[in-house]
């Protein structure tokens, strides 16, 4: 009886480290990793679209100053992001290691552009090319 609540306990315990390991997987190509960041940052998951960010110091203000932005959203739009779909307007590889995608979603309805580079075999985000000053401003 004793060995069979030892083994429950294991399961749920290996269950409980399973389900809540939330780590996402990273993506792989520039497409995914553009998605990834783009569903991410709707959904306000900063951890997720930190974790797909090139961090130099110009990328870190960029997304401390969305951050701020966002968290001081009422709470009914960023209900309305995290309801957005988005779409995928067009997608362009610059170069084997720099990608531009355009998209938009349902919410705001406006396109914007990201680029994805890869750096050290890794795909990356580079969000100031999206809000330094590459985009038109509306």
């Amino acid at each position: 009886m004793k060995s069979l609540k030892i083994i429950v306990v294991f399961i749920i315990a290996v269950a409980v480290f399973t389900c809540c390991n939330t780590t996402p997987t990273r993506p792989d190509n520039a497409m995914d990793t553009g998605r990834m960041f783009i569903r991410a940052s709707l959904d306000g998951d900063f951890k997720t679209a930190e974790m797909l960010l090139l961090k130099d110091t110009l990328n870190m203000q960029y997304f401390q100053s969305y951050k701020q932005f966002y968290n001081k959203l009422a709470a009914d739009k960023k209900e309305n992001y995290k309801n957005a779909s988005y779409e995928i307007n067009s997608y362009k590889d610059i170069n084997d290691s720099s990608s531009l995608i355009n998209y938009s979603n349902s919410y705001m309805n406006k396109p914007l552009d990201i680029r994805v580079q890869k750096i050290n075999n890794t795909w990356l985000v580079d969000f100031k090319y999206t809000y330094g000053g590459n985009q038109p401003v509306n």
